[in-house]
């Protein structure tokens, strides 16, 4: 069951950043679905199930954008993990642990994507992605957050009440 509910929040994300979210562009930033989701899972389920959601997110990102196949899987993937990392050490509900969270994952899931687009097709300007794509984008996500994180944590805590629910029979 809880497979297929993150399989669908994704595949929903998925479909309003290629959509709908388009329209949401400011400064030429989009917002990033895919991080926000992955960092969430995360921060409250622990490094396998968020680099899980972060690969399965990274191949609908690779699906959408991307020039090289798997460079957006295998960032997301180790997001997801080193998000996962801090799983125990933090109140995983706390809105402004998540924020902040967001922001950080945000900023090296894009820092590492332009690293290795300067290896693989020797883009140079990293100074420019980082003081007009990077940093806004990731504030950008840290915005639109709120939102996302509100519907996931109840939809979340709906997953958990059905898993103890079939855990007692």
């Amino acid at each position: 069951m809880r497979v297929f509910i993150i399989a669908v929040i994704l595949i929903v994300a998925f479909v309003l950043q290629s959509t709908i979210l388009q329209y949401f562009e400011v400064w030429m930033i989009k917002p990033n679905l895919i991080v926000m989701i992955t960092v969430y899972f995360a921060l409250t389920r622990g490094s396998v199930e968020g680099g899980i959601v972060g690969l399965s997110g990274g191949i609908l990102a690779d699906i959408l954008v991307g020039r090289v196949f798997g460079l957006y899987a295998l960032i997301g993937m180790y997001t997801g993990v080193l998000a996962g990392n801090f799983n125990k050490r933090f109140f995983k509900e706390n809105y402004l642990v998540a924020l902040l969270f967001t922001f950080l994952f945000s900023f090296l899931y894009e820092f590492a994507f332009y690293i290795l687009n300067y290896f693989i097709w020797g883009e140079t300007r990293i100074l420019y992605a980082l003081q007009y794509i990077i940093i806004p984008e990731a504030l950008y996500n840290c915005v639109i957050a709120i939102p996302v994180y509100i519907f996931v944590i109840k939809i979340n805590r709906w997953l958990e009440k059905k898993e103890k629910v079939s855990r007692k029979y």
